[in-house]
This record gives structure tokens, sequence and C-alpha cells, in this order.
């Protein structure tokens, strides 16, 4: 790396709000760099409920406009990343002991006509034979019926990987690993940043007529840090925690929302790939975002509803694969339950020009990144009116490569059908270079975990192309093994080190390094049935 490096626009945070707004920005022409202080996706971006969504609970609030901004960008993503956001059957059951039902009636009406759904995708009513018929294990006393209707489901972690890769192919520099150490200012304005990249140890500059920070959680921590001056807290963390189970514990073919058993709150039981994803809990969190584990009275909230919901399924802790906490960065609306404030997003300006967004969730962050980089245009254009930048065209461009028509890289390898589908939906085109690493190393075919689709071939395709830097960036963000895994991957450990250590040049010492800092990571991050006694 150069001691310097001269850009238009310094992105700093690379979750999805990061990579959208490279995406967009160096789409339009823009010399972009992108930094993020861990791995691209490792904060709030990996650790959502998995969903693209229009937010039915908008409704309670009358907020209509987030509503169908929602449902619309659903629909674009699915246009725009048929591998990675999918059309899902959600079901709605309506206890009477829970309430009403008619406002939720009355979402679902507007979620079709905002949405302008097609008929084959728009809800219906079932009654209480035809709700127990599509989800037999659902709690029967007090059943009234439920609404069928369509979401979308998607992994976060690889839609922001693929995101960011797409921005790279449109030049954009992007760096995980790296963080800010100092913004540089110039007269007062910030005009660039001192980086070092955690791993090595390198340091550089990177020049920028405009910094614009994503850091979510870590908003109002980043303008500590750049000692800029703060009349309010921007940000309220809210922690959000989900557990997974096995697949085979639950006879699941829809997505349920189930009501708290404590509170008014709804949570999502969500069959997810090989695993049930269930959450969230959503409490105020006031410390490190850096820190925010899964605590057992938050394992008992979301035990509690499943229990009261599936009264015959008995899920127990020893049910549990694995578990995550996000923080998400809601604007502060005092005086409102975190549940109560609307996943709005807003732009902020430092004191030297800096420019800090935060808010939104996984399903806006498009027009999230539209608006910032329209602003970062605005403001470059004030100084160089001859500036030559196209106009935001995200919302037709592809992401995650898919293909067109007939696509099948994998005939010359003997391959499972459920691998070929994986390593197609979640690499799209790319996944012609996973076929082309087969050729060289057919023995790399091997999956990598009994009963998950990921293959060895994978780890390799991670560090070359996906910048993967660490165990923990292959197992838990460009693989779903260290969530759908009870071993966490511990079998082909060895295997895919080896693999990584070959690439990135680890010597035996700083295998055995990477080997333990992956164990003590998910200990601590995905907590397991153990790990809440």
């Amino acid at each position: 790396m150069a001691d310097r490096q001269d850009a238009d626009l310094l992105v700093i945070g690379g979750g999805i709000t990061g990579a959208g707004i490279a995406q967009d920005a160096a789409s339009r022409g823009l010399k972009t760099v992108l930094v993020e202080k861990g791995d691209f996706a490792c904060g709030t971006s990996s650790k959502s409920s998995k969903l693209v969504h229009g937010g039915l609970r908008y409704l309670e609030h009358f907020r209509l406009g987030l509503m169908r901004e929602s449902v619309s960008e659903r629909h674009t993503l699915t246009r725009l990343a048929p591998g990675l956001v999918h059309w899902a059957p959600f079901l709605l059951p309506h206890f009477a002991v829970k309430g009403s039902q008619w406002k939720y009636s009355v979402g679902l009406w507007l979620y079709d006509h905002l949405a302008r759904t097609s008929n084959d995708l728009r809800h219906r009513s079932l009654d209480g034979a035809g709700t127990l018929e599509r989800c037999p294990g659902l709690r029967t006393d007090g059943l009234q019926g439920a609404a069928l209707f369509y979401d979308c489901i998607t992994d976060d972690a690889r839609l922001v990987l693929s995101v960011m890769l797409d921005a790279r192919s449109r030049g954009a520099s992007i760096h995980n690993y790296v963080m800010v150490e100092e913004i540089i200012r110039e007269r007062g304005k910030a005009a660039g940043a001192r980086v070092r990249d955690v791993l090595n140890g390198e340091s550089w500059e990177i020049r920028a007529s405009q910094i614009v920070s994503a850091t979510g959680p870590w908003t109002d921590k980043t303008f500590a840090q750049m000692k800029e001056s703060r009349k309010d807290q921007r940000i309220r963390p809210a922690k959000g925690v989900h557990v997974v189970l096995r697949r085979d514990r639950m006879n699941l073919n829809h997505t349920i929302l189930i009501p708290s058993a404590h509170d008014g709150r709804f949570l999502f039981v969500i069959p997810w790939y090989e695993g049930i994803v269930v959450g969230t809990t959503d409490t105020d969190y006031h410390g490190d975002p850096d820190e925010a584990r899964p605590e057992r009275p938050d394992v008992d909230y979301i035990l509690d509803a499943l229990n009261w919901s599936f009264p015959d399924a008995r899920i127990t802790l020893n049910d549990i694969v694995s578990s995550y906490a996000g923080i998400r960065p809601l604007i502060n609306v005092p005086g409102k339950s975190t549940s109560d404030v609307p996943r709005e997003y807003r732009v902020f300006q430092s004191d030297s020009g800096v420019l800090l967004v935060a808010g939104g969730k996984l399903t806006t962050y498009r027009l999230m990144a539209r608006m910032v980089v329209d602003r970062v245009v605005a403001r470059l254009r004030a100084r160089d009116g001859k500036l030559n930048v196209l106009p935001c065209w995200t919302h037709r461009i592809k992401i995650g490569d898919p293909p067109d028509g007939p696509f099948n890289p994998f005939g010359k390898s003997e391959l499972a059908e459920d691998v070929r589908n994986h390593l197609v939906a979640d690499y799209g085109n790319w996944s012609k270079q996973i076929a082309a690493i087969l050729e060289i190393h057919p023995h790399w075919g091997r999956r990598m975990v009994e009963g998950l689709p990921y293959i060895l071939a994978e780890a390799h395709f991670a560090v070359t192309r996906e910048k993967a830097r660490t165990l923990e960036d292959v197992f838990s963000r460009r693989t779903r093994v260290a969530l759908l895994d009870p071993d966490r991957g511990q079998h082909c450990l060895r295997d895919v080190s080896e693999i990584m250590a070959k690439e990135l040049n680890w010597d035996v010492t700083e295998t055995q390094r990477q080997v333990r800092n992956y164990e003590a990571a998910v200990r601590t991050n995905m907590r397991g049935p153990g790990d809440f006694r």
C-alpha cells in the first residue's frame, strides 16, 4: 500500500449502509475509498432478523411513508438480487387472548396496495383449521385463524458482501480491518484520515474531498473520537437478540409471527437455510457496541414466547445451536420505548464537515445511500461546477451477479444438488471461479460440515476474492457454518486454516493463534447452551 491515497469520497464503516454508499458513489464515477475497522458486516449488518420486509408494525404509529418506502424497496431487491432476497410465506396467527386483529388486516391490505403486489403474493385470511394445516404445532387454545402474507428473507452478511464486491468492481477501493486513527483537518475542515491496518500494522493517509461516516451504533462514539462538539445524543442503541435452532426441531414451512409471553411485542420464527432463527428482543443498550452479547434473560424471553405459541415443542436451552446480539442504531426519540421508535434514517454533520448517516434498516440501505451520495455530489459540485457525475442508477444494478437463464458451471464436478444450489444462489456468476478452483483442487469439493452445503473451495475463494483475513470471516460471514453447526466448524478448522495459511502466509504460530481467536470469538459472540448455564 502506498503512503497516501487520494479520493473524492472516504466512507468509514463496512456494514450495509457503507457498502451501499460505496457502490452508489463508485457507480456514479466518484473515486471512492471505504475502510472498516473489522470485517465487512461484522456488526449490526450480520446480526439482523435476516428479513427484507415492509415494516408491518409501522401502521401502529401511522408511519405510512416508511411502510411505502420499505415495501417498494423490498420489491426492488427481489428484482436486483434474486439469488439473495427470496419471497417466503409468512403467517400472522390471531389469538383471542392477544388482542384484536383489525389493525394487522388493515396493515396487510396496505402492504399489498402500496407495493402493487401481484395477485399470487397478496395476503389472505385463514380460519383456525387452515392455520393448523399450514402450521401443525401451533397453539390451539384461543386460535381464531391467521393472515397469510408474503415478505422476504435474506442472508444479511452475504448481501452486504455482494454489494461491497460490486462497489469494488466499479472502482471503489475497499479495506477491511483498517481503522481511522485521526481525521486530517485543513483550515478546520476534514480533508482526509490517517488509517492503520489492525492486522499488519501498516499505516497510510487517505486524502478525500468528502468524508462520510456510516458507523451505525458507533455514530456517537465516532463523533467523540473526532473531538467534535455534540449537543445531544443522536443515536439510541437497542439490543436485539436472536437464537438459532436446528431445522428438524420444529416442523415449519412458513415464517411465523408469534406474540411474546410477557408483553405486546411480536417475534419472528424463521425457517432460515438449514436452521430456524427466532427473535428478536428489543431493549435499550448502554454499553460498548463491540461488547454486546446474548444474555440469559434475553434467551429466556425468546424461549418463553416459543413455548407459549408452540406448547408441544418444549424448546429448551439444549435446542439452541447458536445465538447472536445486534445493536440497532435507532434515531433518538426521547420519551418513546425502543419498540415504538420507527426505523428512520438521518444525516448529521460534524463541525469539520464530516457527514454521519445513521438509523434505517437493511431493507432501505439503497435509499439511504442515494440520499447521502446526492448530498456528497452537491457539495463537490459547489467546489467544482464542471464536475461530471452520473445520476444514481443503483435501481438497475444487479446484486450478487445473478446468472441469466440456465446456469450450471459444475458439470465437471461431482457435487451434491444442495451444494450446487447453494453455490449458484450465493455466488451467482462468481461461482464459475469456484468451479475453476475445483478443477485444480477437486478434493476441495468436500463439505466443511456434514449436513451443510459449504465446501472447502469456498475458503480459498473467500481469501483470494472476498478479502477474508481471519477464520471468523470465513465461518461467520462468508459461509453460515458458525451459526448453523453446533460444533462451529471444529471438524474442518484444520483444513480451512491450512488453505488460508498458504494464501495469507501464516506460519504455524500464527495459524494456532487464529484458531484460538476464532474459538474464543464464537464462544463469546454466538453463545450456545453451555454458555448460558
